[in-house]
């Protein structure tokens, strides 16, 4: 090698290094371009993402080794404060806000989990973020503000008012389904067939309006789930010479939650689902 190569080479090397380490610094200064945002320092969503940084970062490059630490204590503790207050106005806001206290409970402090009937609200602070689920399937995202969460919880209740049948409806064409899927896996009837081979069927047997008609999607997961749920309630698990069988999910099949359904006992108790079928009552 000469030494106009091996000089270029250092060069080379040089400028990779370089590039590593400016590369290493983007995700740091993205994160502080951020605190310096109004109002950057209420945001819990900001502080966290820059604690991340900061304690994965080596700041000895750039001279600011010696205060990492000092950096690090600042921001956690405004975070425990933050959330903290967070915390306890979350609660006293959806509290304030819900109709009958009776349908609201502290389902998990940490994480908070709020189950107000008959959806659940899991919250993730440092996202700055809630979601409310029914059946462990994510319905709607939003704010930390109890208002916008109340204004979502309210909605989704307008849309299962709006798709919900009577129960003995719902066995009829539940066992509809049944019979369309069974044809359709070429089975014979009594075979089991699983839960989500419903859906598209549904879709299309449904009285009531349903965006999912409309936009030739599969029928929504939840209110299948809701309305098994209601039929059990309304002990109808037998109807018209047939009896509904639920096969639970094993923990193998739980691993893909698109191909089960969760059906709820209570507000923090359930199980998951994975097939279905109508037996004959003799």
């Amino acid at each position: 090698m000469t030494a106009d190569e091996e000089l270029i080479l250092n060069f080379q090397t040089m400028q990779k290094t370089l590039k590593r380490v400016l590369d290493s610094y983007k995700a740091l200064s993205k994160s502080l371009e951020k605190l310096e945002k109004k109002d950057a320092l209420l945001r819990q969503d900001y502080l966290a993402d820059a604690l991340n940084t900061i304690k994965n970062a080596d700041l000895s490059i750039i001279g600011c080794a010696d205060r990492k630490d000092i950096l690090c204590k600042e921001l956690e503790e405004r975070l425990r404060t933050l959330r903290l207050n967070a915390h306890r106005a979350l609660i006293t806001g959806i509290s304030e806000r819900v109709a009958n206290p009776a349908q609201m409970k502290i389902v998990s402090d940490n994480p908070l989990v709020i189950y107000v009937h008959p959806l659940t609200l899991e919250v993730q602070f440092d996202a700055c973020k809630a979601t409310w689920t029914y059946a462990h399937e994510t319905l709607d995202t939003t704010s930390l503000d109890p208002d916008e969460i109340m204004a979502a919880h309210a909605a989704r209740l307008d849309i299962f008012r709006a798709s919900r049948i009577d129960s003995a409806q719902f066995f009829s064409l539940c066992r509809q389904a049944y019979e369309m899927a069974i044809i359709k896996n070429n089975l014979k009837s009594g075979d089991r067939v699983d839960l989500v081979e419903l859906l598209n069927p549904l879709s299309w047997l449904w009285p009531n309006d349903l965006s999912s008609k409309k936009s030739l999607a599969p029928f929504p997961k939840y209110i299948l789930a809701y309305q098994l749920q209601k039929l059990r309630a309304d002990k109808l698990l037998q109807n018209n010479g047939y009896r509904i069988d639920l096969g639970a999910a094993t923990g193998g099949t739980t691993r893909n939650k698109n191909n089960v359904l969760y059906i709820a006992h209570s507000s923090v108790e359930g199980q998951y689902y994975l097939s279905i079928c109508f037996r004959k009552i003799s």
